[in-house]
């Protein structure tokens, strides 16, 4: 039996500012979001290293229903009294319509000076109905373990129909605490197994034990059973 593979573009960034698509000795990535097999997703830009990495933390949160790029323009005006223009580097939109802007900043950029104008900004958009907050992210605000597990909440968010259905049995039997190493042996497809696991972790049906980097060795519950 033939088949034919059908490539719909995703739909173009949203950004209100051009993002290079390369930069000599600059970080810049194109991302697809909201993706799936019966949704061609969304272009998503980011202009640095850490712009990415906080996205790909907003994107893991569970309250999380969207986040836009390059954002603006926001006025504000400088020392000087000469007037600007600001982007704001993304805007999460969450489960209840707020809106939470974040700027990303290496620290040791973050000068008076900005922090100044980050002021204006906020205080700008605010009023403009463009955000309910702003947040200045340097490299110091990204919790480690969640950017770990938001990394692999990415890499693994392609469904497999066939053992996520396994993996979801194998959880329905669980009467307490199990290892996900346990877990991946039990449902018997190796590394789809484990795949399958972080899926359902990300929607919930599995809750850890603890909070850490998820791994083979993370303990972990069904959501019925209480933990901690």
């Amino acid at each position: 039996m033939n088949s034919t593979y059908e490539w719909d573009d995703p739909r173009p960034s949203r950004a209100a500012k051009p993002v290079p698509k390369s930069s000599h000795g600059h970080f810049v990535v194109q991302m697809v979001i909201h993706d799936s097999d019966e949704e061609v997703g969304q272009i998503s830009v980011c202009g640095s290293l850490g712009e990415y990495r906080t996205r790909l933390i907003a994107l893991s949160e569970p309250d999380t229903i969207d986040v836009l790029e390059q954002v603006g323009p926001v006025p504000w005006i400088d020392g000087t009294g000469k007037p600007h223009r600001h982007y704001i580097d993304q805007v999460v939109v969450k489960v209840d319509n707020s809106r939470l802007g974040l700027t990303d900043k290496p620290y040791r950029k973050v000068t008076p000076a900005f922090e100044a104008e980050i002021a204006q900004v906020d205080a700008a958009a605010r009023r403009m109905g463009v955000i309910d907050q702003l947040y200045l992210v340097t490299e110091y605000a990204r919790d480690p373990v969640k950017l770990h597990n938001a990394d692999l909440f990415r890499g693994c968010r392609d469904t497999d129909p066939e053992v996520d259905a396994l993996a979801r049995e194998v959880v329905e039997t669980l009467l307490g605490e199990t290892s996900l190493q346990d877990l991946v042996a039990e449902i018997h497809r190796g590394p789809r197994g484990f795949r399958a696991l972080v899926r359902l972790i990300r929607s919930g049906l599995l809750r850890m034990v603890l909070e850490e980097k998820i791994s083979h060795s993370t303990l972990v519950v069904p959501v019925s059973l209480p933990h901690g």
